[in-house]
């Protein structure tokens, strides 16, 4: 089609149809037009269901469309070709070219860091029994509030499905279609989400007009009137996503992950089957909401009410149980790894995804901050690191490869490392063996070590928590039993570590771990008898690793 305009729109097909019209009559080449938010919504504005007809008659004819058929199958004719034999090319990560020299060569005033302080940025009081996080907004009239409970999917499974059914829900003085309406004209809204370990409803919006939107949803909360055609579909959509999900290599990779981090009886503990999504009730899911309310629970509030204002906000519009059960935080355990062992789970395709899995145990160090951080960054942050360079571009071996160590999120929690290819089938073992080469035994360069370095730096420098990002980081910090955020003792520590600190991360934390190896492939198409030589081989079934 010519003269169609490329133009930012959330709907690409409208925006480039639609405008044709107009950049036809004008006259317009295509690389010279550019069509700012303000004239595209001024263009859209004056078209006419006429051009609509016009443009649809000129171009959507009978003539000038193509019928693409998918065939399920085998191809008996497919001939397969060997894979040839690829040399491993010297990386050059010590040179630069003249223009990265000069960029790096140009002297600028850093940035100086800035870090939050959880003393002077946040308030902590209770009411009526709940205890309130306050942060002030003191930039415009927006607000955030929240409760948080802490509970979620690994103690109730049937909470997600809970949460879902009652956003489509009304009351008996309103039904769902009022209720976005007056939310809407309150310029609100609301969320619902339930999570492995927290479920969190939220409310948002102008916060003149908090107090009402907070009766509306608390009133949807308590008196939300049952729809069993809702729910009916609602169950139906849930089994087919589901379902699609084992058709999907990137949702299998997903569950395999979490079925080797958290282990079987996680994955069955928290996986409602069919027939128990079948059988939920009305009464069962809304019942599942309310008792939230009589939980106890935690308050965010990020607005530009003084916290005396807060405190009578809560009072007056939240309903807070006189006798609030307790809740206490549960995280899952990560399985530790004893043992190598390799678990293969199938999925029909030429590509294979791979993992490698350890955790011995270790805890918490914050003095080893700065050095994993760094090594991490080194080895496995980006397009410049170890993993990127020696795996894809030195040997060709995966289009998608990463490693790193993963850092505790809680206080009892552990680190875990964790690397991640994706790579064809006939190129399985000698990519494992290169990773393990490469993780074990790392590759040394000082300019790969210099980017890393000052790529860590810069992000510490430029990094800012701001506004309601304060609450959510004191409240990761709380739960790993920290005062602080980490990044104010890395940055600090940062100018003073070399490449040898690195090697001695590397020897210390990564070196001769002992692995769980997870693959998600064409398991006919794979060499069994290799994987035996990494450890105990384990084929599990999509069942296995969904929980359905």
């Amino acid at each position: 089609m010519d003269g169609i305009c490329k133009v930012k729109c959330c709907c690409p097909f409208l925006n480039a149809s639609l405008l044709t019209l107009r950049c036809e009559d004008e006259n317009l080449a295509l690389d010279k037009v550019v069509v700012d938010e303000v004239k595209e919504l001024d263009k859209m504005s004056h078209i006419t269901k006429g051009d609509i007809i016009k443009w649809a008659e000129k171009y959507l004819r009978d003539d000038n469309y193509a019928i693409v058929y998918k065939r399920q199958g085998e191809d008996k004719d497919v001939i397969k070709v060997t894979a040839p034999k690829i040399t491993p090319i010297k990386s050059n990560r010590d040179m630069q070219s003249t223009f990265l020299a000069e960029i790096t060569g140009t002297e600028v005033d850093p940035i100086e860091p800035v870090f939050v302080d959880y003393e002077k940025s946040l308030s902590k009081f209770n009411v009526n029994g709940l205890d309130v996080l306050y942060v002030h907004n003191k930039l415009n009239d927006l607000t955030d509030l929240t409760y948080q409970f802490n509970i979620g999917k690994q103690n109730d499974p049937a909470l997600e499905l809970a949460v879902g059914y009652l956003e489509y829900l009304g009351t008996p003085t309103r039904s769902a279609e009022e209720i976005a309406q007056e939310m809407y004209q309150l310029a609100c809204s609301f969320d619902l989400y339930s999570g492995i370990s927290t479920s969190i409803i939220s409310i948002s919006g102008l916060s003149e007009n908090i107090p009402a939107a907070m009766n509306i949803v608390e009133d949807l909360i308590y008196n939300a009137v049952p729809d069993e055609e809702i729910l009916a579909n609602l169950k139906s959509d849930m089994l087919k996503e589901r379902a699609d999900a084992k058709l999907n290599q990137g949702a299998c990779f997903n569950a395999l992950q979490e079925y080797i981090f958290l282990g079987k009886d996680f994955v069955k503990s928290t996986t409602l089957s069919d027939k128990q999504i079948e059988d939920l009730t009305s009464e069962e899911l809304l019942g599942k909401i309310r008792n939230l309310m009589d939980c106890n629970h935690e308050v965010s509030y990020y607005g530009p009410a003084t916290e005396n204002e807060v405190k009578e906000l809560i009072r007056e519009n939240h309903r807070i149980a006189e006798n609030l059960k307790p809740l206490t935080l549960r995280y899952p355990e990560a399985v530790p790894t004893p043992s190598a062992k390799v678990y293969l789970a199938p999925y029909d395709a030429k590509q294979i995804y791979y993992l490698q899995y350890s955790n011995n145990g270790e805890k918490l160090d914050l003095e080893a901050d700065p050095y994993i951080k760094l090594y991490n960054e080194y080895f496995g942050g980006g397009m410049n690191a170890i993993v990127f360079q020696e795996m894809r571009e030195a040997r060709g071996l995966a289009y998608s490869a990463s490693g790193r160590l993963l850092e505790p999120e809680y206080k009892d929690d552990s680190y875990k490392y964790f690397a991640f290819i994706a790579t064809q089938n006939d190129k399985m073992q000698t990519a494992i063996e290169a990773f393990d080469e490469i993780i074990n035994d790392m590759p040394v360069s000082e300019t790969a070590f210099n980017i890393a370095k000052e790529a860590l730096t810069t992000k510490y420098r430029t990094e800012r928590i701001t506004g309601r990002n304060i609450l959510r980081s004191y409240q990761n910090a709380r739960d790993m039993g920290i005062t602080e955020p980490r990044s104010k003792k890395i940055y600090e520590k940062l100018p003073e570590l070399t490449l040898e600190d690195v090697k001695n991360t590397q020897e210390k934390w990564v070196k001769d771990r002992t692995y769980c190896y997870g693959i998600l492939g064409d398991i006919k198409n794979l060499d069994t008898d290799y994987l035996k030589t990494l450890g105990t081989v384990e084929v599990l079934t999509l069942e296995d690793i969904f929980g359905y």
